[in-house]
């Protein structure tokens, strides 16, 4: 599978604390191109109600996938308090 990072994604990203930002950066730049599917990984969650979207908990952060045409987009990465009011 492709990974596909927006740019939204890495500036949320750098501003999040260390320890949770090394725990990220080590899932989806490390371990995520690896996977042959969504499936694949316990820590992907389908979004209720939507087919293509897709999170993944780090303590309280969660981070947005987005599934489309094979290819998956790394979209945003927020406190679980306020990913829901932008994402999907």
């Amino acid at each position: 599978m492709q990974i596909k990072l927006k740019k939204r994604f890495l500036k949320q990203l750098a501003n999040l604390p260390k320890e949770v930002r090394e725990r990220i950066e080590v899932f989806v730049f490390e371990q995520l191109p690896n996977l042959a599917s969504i499936a694949e990984s316990g820590k992907i969650e389908k979004m209720q109600g939507f087919d293509d979207y897709f999170k993944i908990r780090f303590g309280s952060y969660r981070v947005g996938l987005k599934l489309e045409n094979d290819e998956i987009i790394v979209q945003i990465v927020m406190h679980r308090k306020e990913i829901y009011r932008f994402f999907p």
